[in-house]
C-alpha cells in the first residue's frame, strides 16, 4: 500500500493521513484534550486547503514550551485504544507540518520534523490505525483509490468527510 501512497502528490499524501484521522478522532471524544486535537487537525486542513498558516504555527500544536502539544498530551494517555488514535493523529499532524516547512522552502526544520522518514511514518500510522479499524486495510485501500481519482481536483476536507461517511454507510 505504501507504493500506492507514494504515487500521490504531496497534498493528497497529507489528505490521506488527515482523512483517516477523521475516522478515528471520535475515539478520543472523552479526552479532556479533544477540542485541542480538533483545533490542531482543523489547522492542518486549513493549511492543506489554503496554504495560509505558517509551518511554525502548525508546529506549536505538536510541540511547545507550554507542554500542551500533541506529543506531550499523548504521553499522559493510559487507554491503549486512545493511545493508538493519538499516535495516528500525531503522525498525520507531523507529516502535514513537514510538508508545510517544505512548501515554505525552510532550510532548518525542528528536529522532530526533520527526522521524519515517509516509509517509517506510513508503517507506524498503519500499525496503529489497523488496531482501531474494524476491517483493517479495506478503508485505507478504498480511500487511496478515492484520492487517486480525485487527484486532478484540489482535495477538500468536505469531499474527504463525504467519502468516509459513504464508506461507513455502505457497511
Amino acid at each position: 500500500m505504501f507504493q500506492e501512497w507514494e504515487e500521490l502528490n504531496d497534498d493528497l499524501k497529507s489528505a490521506y493521513y488527515l482523512g483517516l484521522c477523521e475516522a478515528i478522532v471520535p475515539t478520543l471524544k472523552q479526552s479532556n484534550d479533544f477540542n485541542y486535537i480538533k483545533e490542531a487537525l482543523d489547522a492542518c486542513w486549513k493549511w492543506l486547503e489554503h496554504k495560509n498558516i505558517e509551518a511554525d504555527d502548525l508546529y506549536t500544536y505538536l510541540e511547545n514550551l507550554d507542554d500542551t502539544g500533541i506529543l506531550t498530551l499523548m504521553q499522559l494517555e493510559s487507554n491503549e485504544d486512545a493511545l493508538d488514535a493519538w499516535i495516528c493523529i500525531a503522525d498525520a499532524i507531523s507529516y502535514t507540518i513537514y510538508k508545510a516547512y517544505k512548501y515554505q522552502k525552510d532550510e532548518y526544520l525542528p528536529e522532530t520534523i526533520e527526522s521524519i522518514d515517509s516509509y517509517e511514518l506510513f508503517e507506524e500510522f498503519h500499525s496503529h490505525f489497523s488496531l482501531l479499524s474494524k476491517n483493517p486495510g479495506q478503508k485505507e485501500k478504498a480511500f487511496l483509490k478515492f484520492l487517486k481519482k480525485d487527484s486532478k481536483e484540489k482535495v477538500s476536507r468536505k469531499s474527504v468527510q463525504d467519502f468516509l461517511l459513504n464508506i461507513e454507510a455502505a457497511k
